[in-house]
């Protein structure tokens, strides 16, 4: 999940998130685009915290609806 920490899309997102895992089990990395060295996705990403992706897929952005977000990674994981 790319983010920074003064980003309110990103703490409604983390808790919708919460939500999709006890549907379809997954681990979350944080990436804080602000951070020098992750300066390439605060580039790409600087308006559109926050950013999913999955096993380097995107995912989605800004807004988590559950019940779209379940069946996407589902789709996502189902191609491993």
């Amino acid at each position: 999940m790319f983010t920074h920490n003064r980003c309110q899309l990103c703490v409604n997102a983390k808790e919708a998130l919460e939500q999709v895992r006890q549907r379809v089990p997954f681990e979350i990395t944080e990436v804080d685009i602000k951070k020098p060295e992750n300066r390439h996705w605060f580039d790409e990403y600087k308006h559109d915290v926050p950013v999913i992706h999955v096993n380097d897929e995107f995912l989605l952005w800004h807004r988590v609806n559950i019940d779209d977000t379940v069946a996407k990674l589902q789709a996502i994981l189902d191609k491993k």
